[in-house]
């Protein structure tokens, strides 16, 4: 057998596994399906790298997925380390419901003093650790953040997603920080390094506002989904929907994101009531599911609060079980996605392999996901909305039809494809 390639995968989002919200988010998706799809491959060797932020949280990962025996780019000392640094964090919060001011303020020195010199010796034990390692390896692999600058002898790739802080600026305040993931990530983008970009609209992105990225260099990998998200039994959607306490007897559109305003749910969800009013529909129900963003949850919930007797047409489930998203899919009449742009937009493609049809957005990334599977209208087009929720409510054919069709375009995206095509850049690149 020829050698394996070597590559050393940064793990470190794969920590928001343990984390029920938005956190697992397609980024953490993404990470966990490519790291899985390399696994089962014989002619690669992995090794997983976690930074110290993360450490401590990645053995739940590990273990989880049966993980605990790769090799992990880490040392005792830096463990212990990191342990010490987590114990000093939590007792500073168990102490600050102390009542004692002298005390309290005299701790609050005592751990100020302390943590800083226990980081600093944390990273610097970390950054050994690679520089002992790296030589190992053929490529260090990351999955979202930027690479370490320790990372020197080796061949790196980045996964791209999309350039929404900066389309967007306004619509989180936390890119606007330097120490953000993204603001990081973006601004160590080179000429000289690799990328992968997650559709072809993304590709064109990054060289759009990031020139000095080689053109060469950046090649569009397009994701997929997982394996459990096909249709479900009848059976097992009356029981998801039991559980999220959706009506009996009522039929019910679905839409699943972070609730944020680039998801366009405030227009799709007052559309909706328009499109119930216009047609004294009384047997339909919108049922919103995902993480939120807590400025812009309160001010959905304000826009649905005005809707006064149409209140309890609108249904918040907050974040889904990975195990019930298919039945939630399956069961739907249709899926609604009419985001204001998307690198890719995974949970389009989750509900037609589900076999539910599709309402998304005409922009950016999502014709490369849908196609002609679904209805495609303008983000910001009030009276399409209205028209696409009437085409699929009365016109059962429809929806069968484009049932089938999502059914038959989702095959066209596995893992496996976008792996293979990951690892045959790599290898070509080492030539």
């Amino acid at each position: 057998m020829k050698n394996k390639l070597k590559i050393l995968y940064d793990a470190s989002i794969l920590t928001n596994s343990i984390m029920h919200n938005s956190c697992r988010s397609g980024i953490f998706f993404t990470a966990h399906n490519v790291l899985r799809e390399l696994l089962k491959r014989d002619d690669i060797e992995i090794g997983l790298y976690v930074d110290r932020e993360h450490l401590l949280l990645a053995q739940e990962y590990f273990e989880k997925y049966s993980l605990s025996n790769t090799n992990l780019i880490t040392n005792t000392k830096f463990r212990k380390i990191a342990l010490l640094e987590r114990k000093i964090i939590n007792t500073r919060t168990a102490y600050r419901g102390e009542h004692k001011p002298v005390r309290r303020f005299l701790l609050k020195i005592f751990l100020f003093l302390a943590i800083k010199p226990i980081a600093r010796l944390s990273d610097f034990l970390c950054e050994k650790s690679i520089v002992n390692n790296i030589s190992k390896y053929d490529i260090f692999f990351s999955p979202m953040n930027k690479i370490p600058i320790d990372i020197r002898s080796v061949k790196k790739y980045t996964i791209l997603y999309d350039v929404t802080p900066i389309l967007f600026p306004d619509y989180n305040k936390d890119f606007q920080s330097e120490d953000c993931w993204f603001n990081k990530m973006f601004n160590s983008l080179n000429e000289r390094d690799n990328y992968f970009a997650i559709s072809e609209y993304t590709r064109q992105d990054f060289l759009k506002y990031c020139p000095q990225i080689d053109e060469n260099k950046i090649t569009t990998t397009l994701l997929a989904c997982g394996e459990d998200f096909k249709p479900q039994s009848e059976e097992r959607v009356a029981a998801v929907r039991q559980k999220y306490n959706i009506h009996e007897g009522k039929k019910y559109i679905f839409s699943l994101c972070t609730l944020e305003p680039r998801k366009n749910l405030i227009r799709a969800v007052k559309t909706f009531i328009q499109f119930i009013k216009k047609n004294n529909i009384e047997d339909l129900v919108f049922v919103l599911g995902g993480g939120h963003w807590e400025d812009f949850i309160k001010k959905l919930e304000g826009e649905i609060s005005n809707l006064g007797e149409y209140r309890d047409k609108i249904i918040k489930i907050g974040y889904v079980a990975d195990e019930d998203l298919a039945p939630l899919y399956s069961g739907a009449e249709w899926f609604v996605y009419t985001s204001q742009y998307e690198g890719f937009g995974l949970p389009p493609l989750e509900a037609m392999s589900c076999g539910c049809p599709v309402i998304t957005s005409n922009n950016s990334s999502l014709p490369e996901v849908v196609g002609n599977a679904g209805i495609m209208i303008d983000y910001d087009g009030d009276e399409q909305h209205i028209a696409a929720y009437e085409q699929y409510y009365f016109n059962e054919n429809l929806r069968k039809e484009n049932s089938a069709k999502g059914l038959c375009r989702a095959k066209e995206f596995s893992w496996e494809k976008c792996v293979n095509k990951m690892v045959e850049t790599m290898k070509e690149g080492q030539i």
